[in-house]
């Protein structure tokens, strides 16, 4: 099978300013459970759904913690 290559997924990342998002985001908040619990979820069955021609896709990782 061929390697399917995501745009880059970097969610530690800086922003324009030199903080981090996280940095803004309290350590109680639900969002940091969400987050942990995405980021150990195995999602190589949506390999299946993406096609191998145009644009990279965005990691599936990414595109769910923004659904949700």
């Amino acid at each position: 099978m061929a390697k399917l290559h995501f745009r880059p997924y970097i969610p530690n990342q800086t922003v324009l300013f030199p903080q981090r998002i996280d940095e803004n985001i309290a350590a109680t908040d639900p969002v940091r459970i969400v987050n942990a619990v995405i980021d150990n979820l195995n999602l190589e069955s949506f390999r299946s759904f993406i096609r191998k021609r145009g644009r990279c896709p965005y990691h599936p990782k990414m595109m769910l913690k923004g659904i949700i």
